[in-house]
């Protein structure tokens, strides 16, 4: 503690507004199996420091992995130097030390220990690739993996913040890819909790073979779908990533500092139907994006983004609050000490509405219902394409033959005033976000969601 006063009492001294020191440890496992054989056994370990100054409305950030007091100050000093301050002309500092450490690290202390070991690890992947044999047929590949990430981080800043935390994330997945003559199919799960040692263990893997088999054997044998504009239904969980990817990203501090949200000045206005409600937050318990306190020691909120389609508030960091004037929410996130931290979503989702997923399916004519979401592509400011893992149509108020092949294409200001219906049966699915400040844990979700009108890709 005391060396940690003196980097920041020096950097004080040196003329900067804010100080900010970030420390971590981490420990990583990743298991790869393919088949019925385990092909990657992947550990990784790590320490070091990233050190922000911030003057004025500009910042500097150095990392280091030398946590000698030597190494620390050199850090601080190149930072300093970005700034054009000079830790040699210091005057007296300002710097009033820290505040009583905020320990939420104390009750997790044991957490690394209480993980599945290696061994188990391995056996329980195997037992998922063994059960996709089990329930699925013309399968040509099995592959199945499991990370577990655990990461000590502590938090000095020249304003008095002192914290730390340890955080926890443990994700499987599974995937297939099935073949029948010219028919090809292939489809993937991946599960994730964050802060559950035993994760792993109560992971049920026979019935997430079982999901993922009766998924890709039905996509096997589905035509391809028609291309054109339609309505189309989104199940819960997942279909969160569009909501996620193509509007939540606008919704940070980063995109208005840039200039490349649409969104910024329409705090108070319409940019959604009056059934939608957006909500991000850090609070769920177990949830991929869940955490004790943000990168930058600050414990998370539930901020709503969106109340009734009406643009409350942006997601902020300390940089996004210096420099648009938006409060910070507890959303200062890095993938780890080599990065500065942003506005990053934590858990992120549509709000649950008072239909049901019937209702939403009932009011479609002919449409497409889109149960599972793939990968896509975002553009900067909002325009996506999103392919459709596994689809159905609609006709006349019933889910009839399964389809193929189709890609959702829009853009976020023109679909969010679209999503008309909205059921109430939320649930979050765990995933991975990339951006400015790294690859982080986070949560996506709604409930089913009906958009009146989209842009379908297919054939």
């Amino acid at each position: 503690m005391l060396r940690l006063e003196a980097l920041l009492a020096s950097g004080r001294a040196a003329g900067a507004d804010l100080v900010e020191i970030f420390l971590e440890r981490t420990d990583h496992l990743g298991v790869l199996a393919e088949q019925d054989t385990i092909t990657s056994v992947s550990p990784a370990f790590g320490m070091g420091a990233g050190i922000r100054v911030f003057l004025g409305d500009r910042d500097g950030f150095v990392s280091t992995n030398d946590l000698s007091e030597r190494g620390l100050m050199q850090a601080l000093e190149q930072a300093l130097g970005m700034l054009g301050l000079s830790h040699s002309s210091s005057n007296s500092s300002p710097f009033e030390g820290l505040q009583v450490m905020r320990d939420f690290a104390a009750a997790k202390l044991d957490w690394l220990d209480s993980c599945p070991s290696l061994a188990e690890a391995t056996l329980k992947l195997l037992e998922g690739t063994c059960r996709l044999e089990h329930h699925g047929s013309h399968l040509q590949a099995r592959r199945g993996s499991y990370s577990r990430d655990w990461q000590s981080v502590l938090v000095a800043a020249s304003d008095g913040t002192f914290a730390r935390d340890i955080r926890l994330h443990q994700s499987l997945g599974l995937n297939v890819l099935a073949a029948d003559g010219d028919h090809r199919a292939g489809l993937g799960r991946r599960y994730g909790t964050s802060d559950r040692p035993d994760d792993l263990r109560q992971w049920d893997a026979d019935a997430a073979a079982q999901e993922v088999c009766s998924s890709v054997g039905t996509m096997l044998y589905a035509d391809y779908v028609e291309a054109g504009q339609m309505p189309a239904v989104l199940a819960n969980r997942f279909g969160g990533v569009i909501f996620h990817e193509a509007c939540g990203h606008l919704l940070e501090t980063t995109q208005v500092e840039r200039g490349t949200t649409p969104f910024a000045e329409m705090v108070g206005q319409s940019i959604a139907h009056e059934a939608v409600t957006a909500i991000d937050e850090g609070l769920s318990d177990g949830a991929f994006g869940s955490l004790s306190m943000d990168d930058e020691g600050m414990e998370p909120q539930r901020t709503v983004l969106i109340e009734n389609g009406v643009l409350k508030r942006f997601l902020s960091d300390r940089a996004g609050e210096l420099r648009t004037g938006h409060s910070r929410t507890g959303s200062g996130r890095r993938q780890g000490h080599t990065f500065a931290a942003a506005s990053r979503m934590r858990n992120t989702f549509i709000a649950a509405g008072p239909h049901t997923p019937e209702q939403l399916i009932g009011s479609v004519d002919k449409g497409l219902y889109c149960k599972s979401m793939g990968g896509g592509s975002v553009g900067p400011t909002g325009q996506f394409n999103f392919a459709v893992e596994e689809g159905y149509l609609i006709e006349n108020g019933q889910l009839t033959k399964p389809v193929k092949g189709a890609t959702l294409i829009g853009e976020a200001k023109e679909v969010m005033p679209r999503i008309s219906m909205c059921a109430n049966d939320l649930e979050l699915a765990a995933g991975f976000c990339g951006s400015v400040s790294g690859s982080i844990f986070v949560t996506v979700g709604q409930p089913h969601i009906k958009v009146d009108s989209i842009t379908v890709g297919g054939r």
